[in-house]
């Protein structure tokens, strides 16, 4: 397949709002393509930026949490994550959402990755963290719709409910599978 060396993009020519809610808004983008020579309107989402954090404890178990998620209707295991407040820093993001969500601080909290939510609609990023170290200092501190379970599991126990689909949310199994690639993972993984 033959790469295009100058691919041009389309011109945004108007936005219109569609919904407004307090986590995301929709708009409405009427473009036109330069070289296809047409005009068309796409949707995008635009929402924080997210973070996402793999906790391990001092003995390396995996800080997990458990919580009813309206989207699927399921009762989901996932890892604590949540959205970047304003113009406050990812790592501090990560920070707060472990801490509020689990009442577990890290000693080291380290970026794994940057990626891209879905850039096909969505405008925002997600920053991975791993939590190096993480002890229990606080109760939780939950908003008054959260209603989390937490969970601690060793790395065998993670891996079965990957296989066994308990851990099915993608953003998860990415979380995941960045920390297993990274070289802070100090465990072979024999995952097939």
């Amino acid at each position: 397949m033959r790469r295009r060396e100058h691919m041009k993009k389309w011109i945004i020519n108007s936005r219109r709002e569609l919904l407004n809610r307090r986590i995301f808004t929709m708009e409405e983008l009427e473009c036109y393509h330069p070289e296809k020579k047409i005009t068309h309107n796409f949707a995008i989402i635009n929402t924080s930026d997210w973070i996402n954090i793999v906790p391990l404890t001092d003995d390396n178990r995996f800080i997990l949490i458990r919580q009813h998620r309206l989207g699927t209707d399921e009762i989901t295991v996932e890892t604590p994550a949540g959205l970047i407040e304003g113009d406050e820093k990812p790592e501090r993001a990560a920070e707060r959402e472990l801490l509020e969500e689990t009442g577990y601080a890290p000693k080291e909290m380290i970026l794994l990755k940057k990626l891209t939510a879905n850039p096909s609609i969505m405008s925002n990023s997600i920053y991975f963290f791993l939590a190096r170290g993480c002890r229990r200092v606080a109760e939780q501190n939950l908003d008054s719709a959260e209603n989390i379970e937490i969970q601690l599991h060793p790395l065998s126990d993670v891996l079965r409910m990957i296989k066994e689909n308990v851990l099915n949310h993608s953003i998860i199994i990415t979380a995941l599978s960045l920390y297993f690639m990274s070289p802070y993972c100090d465990e072979e993984i024999n995952y097939f």
